[in-house]
């Protein structure tokens, strides 16, 4: 069984680079669901999978600088962001 702590590892990093890239208000949102799991774990883990998928999604996020897509960060976002997810579904198991 996974562990919160490495939940909150991964959003720990995903929120760094959604701010790295402008992207405020999904870093937000991802530390919003942080703070949750302190209080409610199993809420907290489902409001973190129910933002992948479909349009306009966490998935469809691309981190730009100056204009430009920060691709190191864009990897590696997306990295975390599948692991985060798969850490969800076996926490809740």
């Amino acid at each position: 069984m996974k562990s919160t702590s490495e939940v909150v590892a991964l959003m720990t990093r995903i929120s760094e680079l959604l701010r790295l890239g402008g992207r405020i208000e999904w870093a937000e949102c991802i530390e919003q669901y942080w703070s949750q799991l302190l209080l409610d774990t199993d809420q907290a883990l489902s409001n973190i999978m129910m933002l992948y998928g479909g349009m306009g999604s966490i998935n469809d996020i691309v981190l730009y600088r100056d204009g430009l897509p920060m691709i190191e960060e864009n990897n590696e976002l997306h990295v975390l962001l599948s692991k985060l997810y798969d850490c969800c579904v076996a926490t809740r198991r």
